[in-house]
């Protein structure tokens, strides 16, 4: 929807120290960080807010004085400082200070290049980066950098995040304004304490500041969530600000955010296209109820409107009007949003513009009324008997019921009309409507297993399988297909499939294959041992608690049944079956069980995980569970000779 808050939190002005300070602070941070490449001495951010008239004007101070610890840092010789529409960048200054015979020598940075950020799936990007190389980066020697960001609407101030990829000695963030100007401002984050805050008035000036000391890298985990959900750091709002005239209303409460958010459509679908006219007319000539008119609606910008990202100053945050989408067949979250509510106007029909933050951002409308809270826009449906239907254009394999999983557990804010709107939260998806199965029949032939099966996708597992399948380039398909189905081993190789209703978006898409699996099972004289738990979910997912800081992340809840039926082969009979499982955890949990009858051997599991976000209060639970699972995996069945 719009890329206003730029992920640039380098920084910070220079140091001045003299030569014999400079060997005793490379020596206190070497001792205090032995294994890191580098250390921010200094890393900061200033704000100033200040007032033009009777408006209001920002700009951002940058800068950072980072010294090398090791020899081999290289890495950190490429630097770049992002910009956009809303925060152009100014006045960068870049050096190095070079350690050599116990003084500092200059090296000052001269070539900077500018390059358009284009992202992927961005068809228009309106941001940009500022690219240069700082000489001679070696043990004891310093980089510092600075500049400016000019902020065109306050709206846009994005906080501070005090962590970051190195260590760091001392970091701050300085927002400097007037009494004129009513600041909302908290800290998120911070069980530690770590950051001290202090406020300082002279005059008619004001100076908030925050501080914290000697913070430890931010180290990278798997599958976390975005930084802000656990990083401490700070984010701040214009509330009001007084003129000669009176108070001027910013962002006080959620009203003034949505009366301004309401003036990005007010103007829209004022005049409609022919095209647009007739393909409403005809989805509802061939519908058999306002739902049913809804949902083909739905269905229909998801089929026919390419998904086109554009990030272009205001129009990264006004849509296209509905017929110049129709026209065109493309559009990015905003367009796709207004052609749905569009379309069902013109059946009759009421739909609402909606803005919504995807699963990126931890911060609730109702807690932080600016735009740190969204990033993206959908249209929402609410039916006679009350119920909302979150309509996502951009999801394409999201089926008429589910919002997209990446606005699971949001908040909406639903545009009524002009003065009203509502907050509702999008529901998280149970886990019993993502539903996977997989059913195969196996037979012992040599040294190899030979098998078929056929496996369906519902729900989130369909929307996600989707992506991957619907390709044009058949060995990518057949490499996700391997993933999917792929059990056993490293072995495993798959002959052949199909795939049915992956179009269809109320049909479980369903794969049917053939496979051959070697060296699985293990002869021991007359026995023959054989594991049945072809796929071992999270086998060993242990998480280490006295180490990982961060949540962790997963993109849906979900179910999965797996049903084995194994041929006995002839000669053969059963020594040993294991016993029935049940490991029932809050979190993640399996039930296995095994038969014997008729000459076949059938083990049936059913697999589930029931988190999108696993706090560190969780992990305790979440290891008991998986070491449990994990312990059941280790069951062979085995076969003797008669």
């Amino acid at each position: 929807m719009k890329k206003i808050i730029l992920a640039c939190i380098l920084v910070t002005g220079c140091i001045l120290v003299s030569r014999a300070q400079s060997t005793d602070l490379w020596q206190q941070f070497k001792e205090r960080f032995p294994d890191e490449p580098a250390v921010f001495i200094e890393r900061s951010e200033v704000l100033n807010i200040t007032q033009d008239g009777d408006s209001l004007r920002a700009f951002l101070d940058v800068s950072e004085d980072v010294l090398h610890l090791k020899e081999q840092t290289d890495m950190l010789s490429g630097k770049r400082v992002y910009g956009s529409h809303f925060n152009q960048v100014a006045n960068i200054k870049a050096k190095t200070l070079v350690w050599d015979k116990n003084r500092y020598k200059e090296m000052v940075v001269s070539n900077f290049k500018k390059n358009s950020d284009r992202s992927a799936g961005i068809f228009y990007d309106d941001s940009y980066y500022y690219s240069f190389d700082f000489p001679s980066i070696a043990s004891r020697n310093r980089t510092q950098l600075e500049y400016r960001e000019n902020m065109k609407d306050v709206r846009f101030i994005h906080g501070y995040v005090f962590s970051s990829y190195l260590p760091q000695g001392k970091t701050t963030y300085t927002i400097k304004t007037t009494k004129d100007v009513d600041l909302a401002y908290q800290v998120l984050n911070d069980d530690k304490k770590q950051i001290q805050f202090r406020k300082t008035e002279k005059g008619n000036s004001v100076t908030y500041e925050w501080t914290a000391q000697y913070l430890p890298a931010l180290k990278s985990e798997d599958k976390s969530p975005s930084l802000r959900y656990y990083a401490p750091h700070v984010i701040c709002y214009v509330k009001s600000y007084k003129t000669k005239k009176g108070n001027v209303k910013v962002l006080s409460n959620l009203d003034d955010l949505y009366r301004w958010y309401y003036t990005f459509i007010e103007k829209l679908n004022k005049e409609n296209s022919p095209e647009l006219v007739a393909i409403a007319e005809k989805i509802k000539a061939e519908s058999k109820s306002e739902l049913e008119t809804v949902k083909k609606v739905y269905y229909w910008v998801q089929n026919n409107i390419q998904y086109i990202a554009f990030e272009q100053g205001m129009r990264g945050l006004i849509p296209h009007s509905g017929s110049y989408v129709c026209e065109k067949r493309y559009g990015d979250c905003k367009d796709m949003a207004n052609l749905i509510v569009n379309m069902l106007q013109l059946t009759g029909i009421k739909a609402y513009h909606t803005w919504i933050g995807t699963r990126d951002i931890p911060y609730r409308y109702t807690e932080v009324p600016t735009p740190l809270v969204d990033n993206h826009m959908i249209a929402t449906y609410i039916s006679k008997d009350g119920q909302y239907y979150f309509l996502d254009g951009t999801s394409d394999h999201t089926a008429f019921g589910y919002p997209s999983s990446m606005i699971q557990g949001k908040e909406a804010l639903i545009g009524i009309d002009a003065n009203r709107y509502e907050i509702k939260e999008v529901p998280v998806i149970a886990k019993e409507k993502n539903v996977m199965t997989d059913s195969m029949t196996i037979r012992i032939d040599g040294t190899q297993l030979i098998g078929s099966g056929t496996s369906t996708l519902s729900g989130f597992p369909k929307v996600f399988g989707g992506y991957e399948l619907d390709r044009s380039e058949k060995d990518d398909v057949k490499r996700y297909v391997t993933k999917l189905v792929g059990k056993g081993s490293n072995k495993f190789y798959l002959d052949k499939y199909t795939l049915a209703s992956l179009d269809d978006h109320d049909k479980p898409t369903r794969i049917q294959y053939d496979f051959r699996l070697s060296d699985y099972f293990q002869k021991l004289g007359d026995e023959l041992y054989i594991n049945l738990n072809l796929n071992k979910d999270y086998y060993n997912d242990v998480i280490n608690i006295t180490s990982r800081t961060s949540p962790r992340e997963s993109e849906y809840k979900y179910i999965k049944y797996e049903v084995i039926e194994m041929a006995i082969p002839e000669g053969y009979t059963v020594e040993y079956l294991p016993p029935d499982a049940r490991i029932n955890g809050p979190l993640i949990g399996c039930d296995i069980t095994y038969q014997s009858k008729a000459g076949k051997i059938t083990a049936s599991k059913k697999f589930y995980l029931d988190y999108i976000l696993l706090q560190p209060d969780q992990f305790a639970a979440w290891n008991e569970a998986v070491k449990q699972i994990s312990e059941t995996y280790k069951e062979s069945i085995i076969l003797k000779k008669k």
